[in-house]
């Protein structure tokens, strides 16, 4: 069972600042285990001298199992005087909080000053507890399963969306939601990273590639392979080669290495075969209750990769008007790098 207190500890043990605000995402997730979407009533976490959450009425028995005191609003009233905050103090926001709520925390209370709750939160987040390691490597079981399924449903003439929506009903029908909207992309659409998908009818010897991922009890996965209509052609699996091995190298990191070095394990090897201008991005990035977090594997990180972070590595080769390839994989940080994933790297023709 997760302790959220010890959570909250270790968060106001971090805290320069004299309160911290947090509405509804991950963050608060992270701290109470209650998840909600945002919207015009105010949900609020507030973190200082006294600990409590702000909600409307409508949710007091919901809430009535968390270890926190909970302060409800009726509709009408007024939910900014039930808050406990003195004037010019300092104030850490979720960042994700709306900026009407930010609006009216400025106008009532007129903080000193404002920072980001991230820069605390991130760093906690970034290092996982066993459970959430656990909790992650479950789901991404599901996830991989569910991606051999779509293999065998997969058929030429197929348009890139219509196999994309397959993949999502695989999803549901193992019981979680995608934790982002699938990329899947086929012959030279792959050559952008980012296209989701098309109406494009897929074809004998195209590129495919399935950049998915899972929501499993709050946590995301995020994986992606390539596979090929019929056999991949000289070129394609040249390419492939060359991302594959720059996948490996990354993967042979261990602790005590910062996030631009592991970068810098793929990206020469890349340059190195005269293709470091077509890898457009960085290398990975952290993985948790959200898709993107950190740590980042990035050029710009120069900090060091903690003990027990989950991040993807990811590198990619894209040739505009032609293909793209990437691989992606999960990876736990110990002592070294254990790669999460179970799922071949190969490519898969289908």
């Amino acid at each position: 069972m997760i302790d959220y207190q010890k959570r909250i500890k270790k968060v106001k043990d971090l805290m320069k600042e004299d309160y911290i605000i947090l509405g509804p995402g991950s963050n608060l997730f992270y701290l109470t285990g209650f998840t909600e979407e945002p919207m015009e009533r105010p949900i609020l976490l507030i973190i200082g001298e006294n600990d409590y959450m702000l909600v409307p009425k409508m949710y007091e028995e919901q809430l009535s199992s968390l270890d926190l005191e909970i302060r409800t609003y009726q509709d009408g009233s007024d939910p900014y005087s039930l808050i406990d905050i003195k004037p010019g103090s300092s104030i850490a926001v979720d960042d994700s909080l709306w900026s009407i709520f930010l609006i009216s925390i400025i106008h009532r209370f007129s903080p000193s000053r404002l920072s980001s709750a991230s820069t605390i939160l991130g760093k906690l987040r970034s290092v996982k507890d066993e459970n959430e390691i656990q909790i992650m490597s479950e789901g991404l079981t599901i996830a991989e399963n569910s991606f051999l399924k779509l293999l065998e449903k997969i058929k030429e003439g197929q348009t890139e969306c219509e196999i994309s929506k397959t993949l999502e009903v695989i999803f549901f029908e193992y019981g979680v939601s995608p934790s982002f909207s699938t990329i899947l992309t086929s012959g030279p659409n792959t050559s952008m990273p980012h296209l989701r998908c098309t109406e494009r009818k897929v074809k004998i010897g195209d590129p495919i590639i399935v950049d998915f991922g899972i929501k499993y009890k709050g946590y995301s996965t995020d994986t992606t392979r390539v596979l090929t209509i019929g056999r991949p052609s000289d070129e394609v699996k040249k390419i492939w080669a060359i991302v594959d091995q720059a996948v490996r190298l990354a993967e042979e990191s261990w602790l005590g290495i910062t996030g631009k070095e592991i970068d810098d394990r793929a990206r020469e090897h890349i340059k190195k075969t005269g293709y470091g201008d077509l890898f457009i991005h960085r290398t990975g990035h952290g993985i948790g209750i959200d898709v993107h977090e950190e740590p980042y594997i990035s050029q710009d990180n120069h900090t060091l990769i903690p003990k027990n972070s989950v991040f993807t590595i990811e590198p990619g080769i894209y040739i505009p008007g032609k293909f793209g390839i990437r691989i992606e994989n999960m990876v736990l940080m110990r002592d070294r790098v254990t790669v999460l994933n179970k799922l071949s790297e190969e490519i898969y023709e289908i």
